[in-house]
């Protein structure tokens, strides 16, 4: 998309150098339709961002439910546990959280099998299956104290926030796996151990407080990587196109 923006405000800055050395038949139509999908790019990303701000709202509110018999997984998130599990984790549950109106979003969980139990992993599908390895350096019942590292492959958000520390690693799950360790062993280094995770009750209560502590953040990082440059360049393929309009329109001697 924002490819295709650019390609529509060159097409239209370009229309408007060569108005004089075309005909209008020519012209017209090409910066009527650029117009009229950048546009239709500014009004859509509009309502995706509004849609997403609604839902980064409702995340802090949501409540997983625990699924108790259910399909099995579909071949491409099967692939991805079959690799976690090769990495020393277990699948322990299987969730479905409702956000608004949206489908439920599934999750499977996992623990380390063995071990030191203090990093566990949830696979859920986006754009396609992916895995977020997670652990708490600090203490939740201290007021201000307490925070998550979060690990993803093979896409997610940077976030760099009081109460969450989150990266993506394209690689591989073995390399986020591994920077995700690393990354715990720096912070516990001086905020004591980190919180231990084994079973169902366990996780419930830690993805208790992830989710009343950072929520939307996962949202509100992508509307400001993605969406929200996105709109920009929309909007500015759309001006010139508005400015192009009225060149061809108001050319003397028409």
């Amino acid at each position: 998309m924002i490819v295709l923006a650019y390609a529509i405000g060159a097409a239209l800055a370009a229309a408007a150098v060569i108005i004089d050395g075309r005909s209008m038949a020519t012209v017209f139509p090409l910066v009527v339709t650029a117009t009229s999908v950048a546009i239709a790019g500014v009004l859509l990303l509009l309502w995706r961002r509004a849609t997403l701000e609604r839902a980064a709202d409702q995340m802090y509110g949501a409540e997983s439910v625990l699924v108790t018999s259910s399909d099995p997984p579909p071949a491409a998130v099967a692939t991805l546990l079959d690799e976690l599990r090769r990495l020393g984790f277990q699948v322990i549950g299987v969730t479905d959280t409702a956000v608004g109106r949206r489908p439920p979003i599934r999750v499977w969980i996992l623990v380390e099998n063995g071990g030191a139990a203090t990093t566990w992993a949830e696979v859920t599908r986006a754009r396609t299956p992916m895995v977020i390895f997670l652990s708490l350096a600090g203490d939740l019942s201290r007021p201000g104290d307490g925070r998550f590292i979060e690990t993803s492959y093979p896409h997610g958000e940077s976030i760099d926030h009081q109460y969450v520390l989150a990266r993506p690693i394209e690689s591989s799950a073995e390399d986020a796996l591994r920077e995700h360790r690393a990354a715990l062993a720096q912070w516990t280094s001086h905020s004591g151990s980190p919180v231990v995770v084994r079973d169902l009750d366990e996780y419930r209560q830690v993805e208790a407080a992830l989710r009343e502590r950072t929520g939307g953040l996962r949202i509100a990082a992508y509307l400001e990587r993605v969406v929200e440059p996105g709109l920009w360049r929309w909007a500015i393929s759309a001006a010139i196109g508005a400015v192009t309009f009225f060149v061809v329109v108001l050319r003397p001697g028409r």
